[in-house]
Parts: structure tokens; sequence; C-alpha cells
């Protein structure tokens, strides 16, 4: 998808429903006091907002490639449309800042334009921090439960299944290495080729894979090294842990309390489809509770219309650390 062109001097965008034309005749007046060539500056900008929205929809392709679904058209007019304003804020920024080898050192405010110099800089990282948080909120658009080759979230409804095919993946890698280290060991005239042929033969592989296995390291070591077999083990434990705790959250369920504090009453909810426990206020808490909240690791969420943090043991006990912030009384 054509986003943007830089044709003639001018820079046309087209994002959804966004239709700009942006001239660097029309913007080089900003670096008059910076650049001996301003005209170059305006169109060395141009460029880069045209590089800043290529990322962008380049982003959007992967994420469309891996089975992601969101309205690419409507991301990219939200993301070109804030991109557009906080550029022309720096740019503004910008022409308010001078050079002393363009304007000359006479009675040069140095103190004033160092100022401006940081105001402008501000407003160049906020360009590339909206880049980061739209790619963010793009990623988590089109995959609400997390990338298909991430980690598994506890949030995903599918989790369980696809904990155990990860188990079985790595039980399946494990038999393979020792398999191959097995058949590597059969061999005992030490005939490298003689080797292979028994690892492809073994474990199913390719002779030139075969011929990579058996290749000797640094150590001299033939075959999967012990480390490699004992951190896949230490994987398999830890995936196996998870989905026991995975299954327990959700045979015991959510639940939900309610508790009278200074803040009116705060309902407590352990939601197990969203992974999160979860605190409700009757209105927006005093920035005194938001502080503690965040302090405690949780974080507003709009769509959920609570503050929540990931739901295991140490979830309850800031849960228990904030309700007794806000002097508890009995529930």
């Amino acid at each position: 998808m054509e986003i943007c062109t830089f044709k003639n001097g001018a820079l046309t965008i087209k994002a959804g429903n966004l239709n700009s034309t942006i001239k660097a005749d029309d913007i080089q007046h900003y670096w008059n006091l910076l650049s001996h060539y301003p005209e170059r500056r305006a169109r060395i900008e141009l460029e880069g907002f045209a590089a800043r929205l290529h990322d962008f929809n380049t982003h959007l392709s992967a994420l469309a490639s891996k089975g992601g679904e969101l309205d690419t058209a409507a991301e990219l007019e939200r993301f070109a449309g804030k991109l557009l304003k906080l550029t022309r804020a720096y740019w503004q920024s910008e022409g308010r800042c001078a050079s002393w080898f363009v304007v000359g050192a006479a009675r040069f405010p140095t103190a004033r334009n160092n100022k401006r110099m940081d105001i402008a800089d501000r407003r160049s990282n906020e360009i590339g921090e909206h880049l980061k948080r739209a790619k963010k909120a793009a990623t988590r658009a089109a995959f609400p439960h997390g990338e298909p080759d991430g980690p598994v979230r506890g949030s995903n409804p599918d989790a369980p299944e696809l904990l155990r095919q990860r188990i079985a993946a790595r039980v399946k890698d494990q038999e393979r290495m020792k398999d191959a280290n097995k058949a590597i060991r059969s061999i005992k005239s030490g005939d490298v080729s003689e080797m292979a042929q028994a690892v492809s033969d073994t474990i199913g592989c390719s002779l030139t894979d075969a011929a990579a296995i058996v290749q000797p390291d640094y150590c001299g070591r033939r075959g999967y090294p012990s480390y490699a077999t004992s951190n896949n083990n230490a994987e398999i434990k830890r995936l196996k842990d998870r989905l026991a705790v995975l299954e327990a959250k959700r045979e015991q369920g959510g639940k939900e309390t309610v508790h009278n504090t200074t803040a009116g009453r705060v309902e407590v909810v352990e939601n197990v489809e969203a992974d999160r426990i979860q605190l409700v206020f009757p209105g927006k808490p005093d920035a005194e509770i938001r502080s503690m909240l965040k302090t405690n690791g949780f974080r507003w969420s709009p769509r959920e219309g609570a503050w929540q943090r990931h739901l295991n043991n140490a979830g309850r006990g800031a849960v228990q650390q904030v309700l007794s912030g806000l002097q508890r009384d009995a529930a």
C-alpha cells in the first residue's frame, strides 16, 4: 500500500481518510537560523517523515503476514495524523532556535537558545516514542493474546493447549538430542562420515545437518553438549509448572470481593480469563492513591475499567498492600 510519495520537493500523504501535502518550500523557513541551506534541511525532514510512515506500514504488513487481524487503513490514519501533529510541533520548536555560525556570534542569546534547543530535542524524542508506542499498540490489536511465535499468555483461551504443544515439541527435541548422541557413541572407529550417517539414519535428518551435529565444538565435543540437554530439560519443567498453575487457576475460577475503604467500596476481581487481578474503584482515585497503585505494580486498563496486574500470589500480596494503605475496614 502506497501511503506517501515524495516528488518535486513535495510530500503527499494518503493514509485512510487523511490526505495532506507538505511542500519543502513552505517549511524551509523553520531552518533559516540554523542552516545555510534551509531548503536542503526541509527536504531531509520530509524524507525522514516518509521513512517513519513506511517503517510503520512495514510493521503492519508484517503483522498481517503472521495472521494478525486489524484495520490497516485506520491504524495508518491514526498513526500518520498524530505523527504529522508531533512533527509540526517539532518544526516549530526548531524554528525558534538559532546557530551562531549562521546568525553571527555577536550578542548571541546563548542561554535562551539552549532552552529552546532543549524543547526542540524533547519534541524530536516524542516523534520516536510515538513510533514505538504505535507499533506496540498495533501488535496488541492484531494479537490480543500475543504473537504466534511469542510467549504464551495466560489470558489466551488456548493457553493450556499451546503449552502442551510446546512441551511435546521440547520433549521430542530432548529425545532427538539423546538419540543423536547415542548414535555418535555407537561408532567406535571414530570415522566422522560414519558418525554422520548414523545420526542421519537415527533421527531422520539430512547428511548435511548430521555432519554439522558431529562437528566438534571448541572443546572437542561432538553431538549435543550436556548443557543443551540440561537447558532443554529445565525449559520442559518450567512449561509444565506453568501449565499446572494455569490449569489450577481455571479450575478454581474467578473470585470477587468488596472492601470498604477510605476511597469508597473497592472491588477486588480475580479475572481468570484475562489472567489479571483487578481493583475497581467507584471513581477515579486521587493522585496519592494512583501513585500507590503504580508503586505496587498496578496499571490502568481502559478496556477493563480497572487497575490490574498479573494474577498470581505476588499480585494478591500487592492487593493487600494497597488495601492496607487505604485503611481498609472490615469487608
